[in-house]
């Protein structure tokens, strides 16, 4: 076990930890300028009824209280801005799943995030086509929503799947373009896993919203007690960024 810490200390020093962003020199997981990014993201308010950025006044100038239909609360980790940004298409589109059950762990720093999961009884991640999950070899909804139900102990149930393979929200840029194209994408499949509990959808990154509401409006023939929602990020209330979400 010695010699094992002595290797460890060598090859620190041969090959010093990089940051899991930008790559610069880190002790931990992200060098310093990149964790003060994260952290100030993360200090941001956001209405809890559509997850917006909040401004100087408590009032939501997005939604104006309504919310999203048929989603009662909503908690985000931070805006949809670097290094958060980076570090979710590193997730998405590199392979970098690790990092996916590192932004979960920091979700549950938030007392409002914490809050929510002790009146949760069943997670519900955001499910992808078989053949994207495929090709991804993973979702990454659901890589955070186990290491969420694991350190919470919730269970971690998957009642709908994605029935239609949809054009990736990726290049659609506007709310009405991107309901259109997950209408009857989410047909519900085994009901009776949140018929009656607290559920609360995982996704990675919320734009419009049009997501979710598809899925919760999927959902709801099972009757569920409540539809609330965790995302690691949410695009600002101007919607920009939506060209690689």
């Amino acid at each position: 076990m010695r010699a094992l810490g002595w290797l460890g200390h060598v090859l620190d020093f041969c090959y010093p930890p990089a940051c899991a962003v930008c790559d610069e020199p880190a002790e931990g997981l992200f060098c310093p300028k990149c964790e003060t990014a994260l952290r100030e993201l993360q200090a941001e308010r956001f209405c809890e009824r559509c997850a917006r950025p909040l401004g100087e006044g408590a009032a939501c100038a997005f939604c104006h209280g309504r919310g999203l239909r048929r989603i009662e609360r909503i908690v985000v980790l931070g805006k949809f801005d670097d290094p958060l940004k980076q570090i979710i298409h590193l997730i998405k589109y590199h392979h970098r799943w690790p990092l996916a059950e590192s932004m979960a762990d920091r979700l549950l720093e938030s007392e409002a995030v914490k809050g929510l999961l002790t009146e949760t009884d069943r997670l519900v991640p955001v499910p992808l086509h078989r053949w994207r999950r495929f090709a991804r070899g993973y979702n990454q909804a659901e890589v955070i929503a186990r290491r969420l139900g694991r350190r919470c102990r919730i269970r971690v149930v998957q009642p709908a799947i994605r029935w239609r393979h949809t054009e990736t929200q990726t290049h659609l840029h506007s709310r009405a373009a991107r309901m259109a194209n997950l209408r009857d994408a989410f047909v519900l499949v085994r009901p009776e896993t949140i018929r009656g509990r607290h559920i609360v959808l995982v996704d990675d990154v919320i734009t419009t919203g049009a997501t979710l509401r598809a899925l919760a409006r999927a959902l709801l023939p099972a009757k569920p007690a409540s539809i609330c929602a965790i995302a690691l990020a949410v695009a600002d209330a101007r919607q920009r960024h939506f060209e690689r979400v």
